[in-house]
């Protein structure tokens, strides 16, 4: 009898660790923007290397357009738990961490993309991710690029080319007060203004014009609502992907590596996307009758020197003088 016990009780302990192997962890992701985005198909391209990777262990079920969060209520639902995983950009967690605005500096502008990674995996980005994971009780997991960005005028206004071609129009904008302080001085008069009331108000004319990402212009057929084209790739600016720590917490730690690994894999099927949309929506925005003007690196410093004083003032009331200098030190800029 004992040694039937003992017997039954080792199939049973056998059992049970075959079924914690066999555990699913299940997600939700809450995406903002539709499918046909890039950076959607891009977390869809992570959730399905992490069920690849994972052997079926991990599943992450990716929600587009808004369905569960915007990107500005996706920030605290993380934290809470509410959802699991969300990737808001960079620009709607200045409030939280100033430091979050570095990148959209004027002094940061015209620096390459290789130099934006470094800037990320440098010092600057290291503890740039302490902070949000402090502050906010999430886990990075990485970066996800935004795209070049563009600005679009309408079809009765004119074609940006010089930072005096911003005067007196009203450009639609996203973030923080820095993107606001940058285009009061071009002259322009920045508009917050929720995405679906952009193309009404672009066609009647409420706003003169926005910026934005081309891949995210273009995914919405954007050569419709601009007849003038800025392709200005001025800046680089990240979408953070954020977990809820108690949800990362669930994941023994060789799936949680697989999380990491398959994110920067599915950040460098993007990075070879954008760069094949752009090339393409370039050409297409002008197929279709769309003005359009590429910055050069002489043009973009001009636009970099106009907006400096506003760069400078933000830096002094936010005190990012350190973070500046440790993202610059970072990107190896002069």
């Amino acid at each position: 009898m004992k040694v039937l016990n003992a017997l039954l009780l080792s199939v049973g302990l056998a059992l049970v660790s075959q079924q914690a192997v066999a555990q699913e962890f299940k997600f939700r992701f809450s995406a903002d923007s539709a499918t046909t985005n890039v950076k959607v198909q891009a977390f869809q391209k992570w959730a399905d290397l992490v069920k690849e990777k994972s052997n079926g262990r991990i599943s992450i079920r990716v929600y587009p357009s808004a369905q569960l969060y915007n990107d500005v209520n996706v920030i605290p639902a993380v934290g809470s738990g509410t959802v699991d995983i969300g990737a808001p950009p960079s620009g709607l967690l200045t409030t939280v961490i100033p430091e979050a605005s570095v990148f959209e500096l004027p002094s940061m502008w015209g620096i390459s993309y290789d130099q934006y990674r470094r800037v990320l995996a440098g010092e600057f980005g290291k503890e740039l991710s302490q902070r949000f994971e402090e502050k906010l009780g999430v886990k990075i997991l990485g970066y996800y690029n935004m795209g070049a960005w563009v600005w679009g005028t309408n079809k009765k206004s004119t074609l940006i080319q010089a930072p005096a071609d911003f005067n007196g129009k009203k450009i639609r904008v996203v973030g923080n007060p820095l993107v606001e302080q940058t285009f009061k001085a071009f002259g322009a008069q920045p508009v917050q203004m929720a995405w679906p009331e952009v193309p009404t108000a672009l066609l009647q004319g409420v706003i003169d014009g926005l910026e934005t990402t081309l891949s995210g212009l273009d995914s919405v057929k954007g050569w419709e609502l601009v007849g003038n084209l800025t392709y200005a790739n001025y800046k680089y600016t990240p979408y953070v992907a954020i977990m809820n720590l108690r949800s990362w917490k669930k994941l023994p730690a060789d799936l949680q590596q697989v999380m990491l690994d398959t994110m920067e894999e599915s950040v460098r099927w993007q990075d070879a996307e954008l760069e094949r949309i752009h090339k393409a929506a370039l050409e297409r925005f002008r197929e279709k009758g769309v003005k359009v003007k590429v910055l050069q690196p002489a043009e973009v410093k001009a636009f970099s020197k106009a907006a400096d004083k506003a760069g400078a003032a933000y830096i002094k009331a936010e005190n990012l003088e350190q973070a500046e200098a440790s993202a610059r030190a970072s990107a190896g800029a002069p």
